[in-house]
């Protein structure tokens, strides 16, 4: 049996990232280590734990089924490690974290926009990597600690990550002021007949939740355009005739040059959560984050929301 006295703790850095890169040059690269070094670091660790670890394959090395069952508990040993050594209390005059955030460009204007100022106003040295979301690679982005929060929808949600709800939103309309519609209320054949500019995150993204709740009625609307963000809607509807439907708190900065209006259905709110990993749940920093994403979430909710136009 492996005595964890006669480990030293730096040899599990070097296998936590020995089991994320699967090559024992990327790992070399990552720790800024020469690869000799990553090596002989693996020699001990292979003597340690009475196991070959890894074997060499085609795209690098494998890991062994024993390889495979650490790498839960080595990245709980190092977070419970990191926490050990940033229990002094946290301070947010003096911390220098990085948060690196998964999130949409809906998330980053409606929510990590105010968290980021009032972090900076209570924590001037936090630093942000916004990254965005990647369903398929989330679950990985997790598991190696690349990202600590993600900001989506619980229908994107991963499995067995923390969550927490943030805020509500609603669906509406939007045009050009020129538009007809802007001008008369709008029928569902009318709804139905327009060109429809669609904010999907993929490229062959032509059907979302307006179509859903459409195929219930048995219609079908014309989606013209699709676009992976929601930065690009004001300056499309500004210069066509085409409509959109997009969550409100996204559409309202821009109430002064569009006319946003409730559709002519019934479509569905939805809710925003955020996700961390269970790595982090005992973290200090995190933990302070968490509490100010919940102070923001609180006044994004507040019932006091600027009323649209129907």
């Amino acid at each position: 049996m492996t005595n964890i006295r006669n480990i030293d703790l730096n040899l599990l850095v070097v296998l936590d990232v020995l089991l994320d890169e699967r090559s024992v040059s990327r790992a070399a690269r990552r720790l800024n280590l020469s690869q000799p070094a990553v090596s002989g670091a693996l020699k001990r660790l292979r003597n340690a734990f009475h196991d070959p670890l890894f074997v060499r394959s085609q795209q690098g090395i494998r890991p062994t089924p024993q390889a495979l069952e650490l790498i839960g508990p080595v990245k709980a040993v190092l977070q419970d490690i990191d926490t050990i050594l940033s229990l002094a209390e946290f301070d947010p005059d003096t911390a220098d974290s990085v948060f690196t955030i998964a999130a949409t460009d809906y998330a980053q204007t409606t929510f990590l926009a105010p968290l980021m100022q009032l972090v900076h106003r209570e924590a001037p040295n936090i630093r942000f990597s916004i990254v965005s979301t990647d369903i398929r690679r989330m679950p990985e982005q997790f598991d190696r600690q690349e990202i600590d929060f993600a900001v989506t929808v619980p229908e994107m949600s991963p499995v067995n990550v923390h969550a927490m709800d943030l805020f509500e939103d609603r669906y509406v309309c939007a045009v050009s002021p020129d538009h007809p519609a802007a001008r008369n209320a709008l029928s569902l054949d009318g709804f139905c007949a327009l060109d429809h500019v669609l904010v999907a995150p993929s490229s062959d993204g032509f059907f979302g939740p307006t179509d859903d709740a459409l195929e219930k009625l048995g219609r079908r609307r014309r989606v013209t355009v699709s676009v992976p963000n929601f930065l690009s809607l004001p300056s499309i509807l500004g210069s066509s005739d085409f409509i959109t439907v997009a969550p409100e708190r996204v559409l309202l900065p821009f109430a002064n040059s569009l006319h946003i209006f409730s559709a002519p259905l019934k479509l569905p709110e939805f809710r925003v959560i955020a996700l961390w990993h269970e790595l982090s749940v005992r973290s200090p920093a995190h933990s302070w984050l968490r509490d100010k994403m919940t102070e923001i979430a609180a006044a994004i909710d507040a019932p006091d929301l600027v009323e649209v136009t129907i």
